[in-house]
């Protein structure tokens, strides 16, 4: 049997053992602390070195963007203009309503950031252009029609054919009684008046329309062109007068008793001035409203093949399909935003923002503004695809 340890004794071991602990702790303290003063030598766990970062760019929007050209369009765009800027904040956008050939002369210039049109560029002006700052891109914007508004003393209704209303712009047809108007509209029979004919005296996409139309109509003899052709006959001609944009033609025939114009349908609804129902192709008197509009777009969408937004646009006509629905008003158009492929790096960015805007956003504005319709889905489509091939230089 083991003999039992003294009091002593067990003291003592009691030292030994916690000698031996507190030297191995100061052992595991000292290979502690130089492993730390290690690591912090070199750059370790302790000061992490950060992982190098690209700072994000700053655009730098400019003010504003410069846009001008038709008036065919100008209600739209200063309705976009004005919700771009409260919904967005970034830039204001300038649009002057100075007419079609204006807005294609100010692009041709260079001094504007876009330019709208009611026609695209003509095949040659396209031609001119492509080698220019990358090219000209050319995209649908929006879908309006073209009317006849008419000022005649206790007159609310008019009904023309296609071939009446070719005639009254030609020069052929020249009073308010004439027995082919009185055949459609008794209730001229009894107005011996001279028509008065009221056209743009501008270069204007609204007249392309409508002379796209007349051209139509009579077989390619009255020219299609952003300037109204004038009768030969000088007696004719006087019962012409010219008016600058829509808003010109509007108030001439306002304040000209027994006269006769064409303007975007916006016009006439703001206005409040009679515009007059046209036959189409099925053989219905049709007036102009969104319902009719719309239902003529959807009658020949379909069948118009659109061309890249770099592409030459000058043969696209949505008049020359006419549309074969029963309440579809015939005398419908695109109207076109054009701008060149290199910009600024302020500017690209600023049309790039704004003109997505307008197709991803803006088109459910446009039934705030009388007279218009949101694009079909291919053309928001050719649409944004334009807007991609903007670039900064």
């Amino acid at each position: 049997m083991a003999k039992p340890l003294s009091a002593d004794e067990v003291k003592g071991m009691r030292k030994q053992g916690i000698s031996k602990t507190m030297a191995l702790g100061s052992a595991i303290a000292v290979v502690v602390l130089v492993t730390l003063v290690a690591l912090v030598m070199l750059g370790g766990v302790l000061t992490p070195t950060p992982t190098p970062t690209t700072p994000t760019p700053t655009i730098q929007w400019p003010e504003k963007l410069l846009g001008g050209g038709a008036t065919f369009v100008n209600p739209l765009m200063q309705k976009w203009a004005y919700e771009f800027k409260q919904e967005r904040g970034l830039f204001g956008v300038d649009y002057q309503s100075i007419g079609s050939g204006q807005g294609i002369a100010k692009l041709k210039e260079q001094a504007v950031d876009f330019a709208a049109s009611d026609s695209p560029l003509k095949g040659s002006e396209w031609e001119e252009l492509k080698n220019v700052r990358g090219g000209v891109i050319q995209m649908p914007i929006t879908i309006g029609s073209v009317v006849a508004i008419f000022n005649i003393p206790g007159v609310d209704e008019l009904k023309l054919s296609q071939e009446v209303l070719l005639k009254i712009f030609d020069g052929g047809i020249k009073k308010w009684n004439n027995p082919q108007l009185v055949e459609l509209n008794p209730q001229l029979r009894n107005v011996d008046k001279d028509i008065v004919v009221v056209y743009r005296a501008d270069r204007s996409g609204t007249t392309f329309v409508w002379t796209d139309f007349l051209e139509k109509v009579s077989g390619g003899k009255f020219p299609r062109d952003l300037s109204f052709k004038l009768p030969d006959e000088e007696a004719d001609k006087a019962r012409f007068i010219g008016a600058k944009g829509n808003e010109g033609v509007t108030e001439a025939v306002r304040n000209t008793q027994y006269s006769i114009g064409y303007v975007e349908l916006s016009y006439a609804t703001l206005s409040g001035l009679a515009h007059a129902m046209v036959q189409n192709k099925v053989g219905n008197f049709v007036k102009a409203s969104m319902e009719s509009v719309t239902e003529a777009v959807k009658s020949i969408i379909e069948h118009v093949k659109l061309p890249d937004p770099l592409d030459d646009w000058s043969t696209i006509s949505l008049i020359k399909f006419e549309p074969s629905s029963s309440g579809a008003y015939p005398i419908v158009s695109f109207s076109y935003v054009m701008l060149y492929v290199e910009n600024s790096p302020e500017k690209a960015a600023a049309l790039h923002e704004f003109l997505t805007w307008v197709y991803q956003k803006g088109q459910k504005y446009v039934a705030d503004v009388p007279g218009y319709i949101p694009l079909p889905d291919n053309a928001v489509q050719i649409g944004l695809k334009g807007v991609s091939y903007i670039k900064a230089t």
